[in-house]
């Protein structure tokens, strides 16, 4: 690595600290089942004792079997969950669970069917999946399944679960459903389950899996009972998934955004809910959207918010000038409402809420500000396709200034958002960062000379621009282009509000968040403002998720 860019990188990291990620951790185990980590609350009599430890002794005989005879493994597994079953009683719920799990993920294994014959120790059961019910997911709904007790996971600051019925699991979906959730990251998906197997027909094993974000209790023994659920476990699987390289891909998002071009866009990694109202979340400079992990976990630990709204991660280069990166939001936001439209979902994508994030915070601002056609009259006197720029620019520029702004976007929050920009980024370290940042010219190379003659006064002075254009140029303080963005106001059908930081200096207004001085992310206008004690990272602060969840509620009562 040349000397200057490690030098670049030291200084991004210096300047940027509090926008790194925290670390995530998380493997899978397959080791022998323990009755006293199954159980920490043992049976009351001796004869129960001794029934739960054979129990588990037929499990950790399965789990030997799993690889080499997978059919006479689940036969087993079978044995143990409707003994469990039988017995009627919750001291058994956490056998009954754990081999439901296992059941459930080696069968998914065996690929694609809906029903086989198991032999058990002393019966046949024709096990079968089950769909149709309400809130039940088929089994070709995820390519495959991992018991979530056989995770071992760090790096979150809670875990979201309510104990019941039932084996919490971690469903994975490929690339190949892209037909049925166009929103799909090319990594594949995740999304949290319940797997619950019914033996009340003589024979018959039925197992069904729960989208734990509708249900929460299920028919059970004869009584309303809450299902065993897992709401944190996708997330480590997720950040698994995208972590190769996370921390360099970061950086290197900044210096050479071309490479992750191709992966920028609006991700689900769930199957699309007609019925939820969309929460769009934008991250920050040398961020991704796995930032977002534990203000979502938590969150969505409120059944209200669950219930109502299905969060949406938009990814980008942070290198990218915001002119690039925000007319791409807009046009996965008009195909997410496209799609919403044709999909049943119209009516919920017609109450949209987005978060944004430092520069996702800019990003945001560009999709929710009075911009038209009648704004690029303001600053120049040929029209955009006659402008002297590269095609990918002319592309920008239509998508900003041309197309309508999303119908559907109904409430914005910012956090830390540099809205007239940061004086780190005036800095020297700001302004070696910038020649450091390589994109290519189709993207960024604008005739200075052919568009000065075709700019007005004021169009000249917002794009009078020497030396690199990329995101650390817009974020300098005094950023013409930013400042005249600034002066847009938002558009009246978009309620807004800020979390800004003070690194718990409690002096605002003089307060900054150690990169944005409060001048820079207040907002005249805005519905709330509320001051966290907190650096730049100011949307994963508990008191900020707390106004999140707030805020959400508000949104809800508004359109109820």
């Amino acid at each position: 690595m040349k000397k200057s860019l490690l030098t670049g990188l030291i200084c991004a990291s210096v300047m940027l600290l509090c926008q790194c990620g925290h670390k995530i951790n998380v493997r899978e185990e397959q080791k022998p089942v323990d009755p006293i980590e199954l159980s920490k609350k043992a049976p009351v009599s001796e004869a129960e004792r001794k029934l739960f430890d054979s129990l588990v002794d037929e499990m950790n005989a399965a789990r030997k079997l799993e690889r080499r005879d997978t059919r006479r493994a689940i036969g087993i597994y079978l044995d143990v969950a409707h003994q469990a079953y039988s017995y009627e009683d919750a001291e058994f719920l956490p056998i009954y669970n754990h081999a439901v799990g296992q059941i459930a993920d080696l069968f998914v294994e065996l690929g694609g069917v809906d029903t086989l014959a198991f032999q058990g120790g002393g019966r046949l059961y024709q096990l079968r999946i089950d769909g149709s019910e309400p809130q039940t997911y088929s089994s070709h709904s995820f390519d495959d399944l991992i018991p979530v007790d056989c995770l071992r996971r760090s790096g979150l600051r809670s875990e979201v679960s309510q104990s019941g019925v039932g084996a919490p699991m971690i469903a994975l979906h490929g690339t190949e459903g892209e037909h049925e959730n166009p929103f799909l990251s090319p990594t594949g998906g995740d999304f949290n389950v319940t797997a619950v197997i019914d033996f009340s027909e003589s024979g018959k094993a039925v197992l069904r899996f729960y989208n734990v974000t509708k249900e929460h209790q299920i028919s059970f023994w004869g009584e309303e009972m809450p299902l065993n659920i897992n709401l944190t476990a996708s997330y480590y699987m997720t950040a698994y998934r995208k972590s190769g390289g996370a921390g360099f891909s970061k950086i290197m998002g900044v210096f050479r955004p071309a490479k992750y071009s191709g992966r920028m866009g609006l991700y689900l990694e769930t199957r699309y809910d007609p019925e939820k109202i969309p929460l769009i979340l934008v991250h920050g400079l040398v961020s991704s959207p796995t930032t977002w992990f534990d203000p979502m976990n938590e969150l969505f630990a409120d059944p209200r918010v669950r219930d109502k709204y299905q969060a949406y991660t938009y990814y980008y280069p942070t290198g990218f000038p915001v002119r690039m990166t925000g007319s791409k939001l807009k046009e996965d936001l008009i195909r997410l409402q496209d799609y919403a439209r044709e999909h049943g979902g119209a009516e919920q994508a017609s109450k949209m809420v987005i978060f944004g994030h430092s520069m996702g915070g800019l990003l945001t601002a560009l999709n929710v500000r009075s911009i038209e056609r009648s704004t690029w009259a303001e600053l120049s006197t040929v029209s955009i396709e006659s402008l002297a720029a590269p095609e990918q620019i002319k592309k920008d520029y239509k998508t900003i200034f041309e197309t309508n702004q999303v119908e559907g976007l109904k409430r914005a929050v910012f956090f830390s958002t540099p809205h007239h920009g940061s004086n780190m980024a005036n800095a020297w370290y700001g302004s070696f960062i910038s020649l450091l940042i390589e994109i290519p010219s189709k993207f960024v190379q604008l005739d200075l000379v052919g568009m000065t003659q075709s700019m007005t006064d004021l169009g000249k002075s917002v794009f009078n621009q020497d030396g690199p254009v990329n995101s650390m140029i817009t974020l300098q303080a005094g950023n013409p282009l930013l400042e005249y963005m600034a002066e847009k106001p938002i558009i009246p059908r978009v309620t807004y509000h800020s979390v800004i930081g003070d690194r718990g200096k409690g002096d605002t207004p003089d307060s900054s968040d150690g990169v944005v001085p409060y001048w820079s992310s207040h907002l005249k206008g805005a519905e709330s403002e509320l001051i966290v004690p907190s650096g730049h990272s100011s949307h994963r602060n508990p008191e900020a998720v707390e106004e999140m969840r707030r805020i959400l509620h508000e949104h809800l009562d508004a359109y109820q």
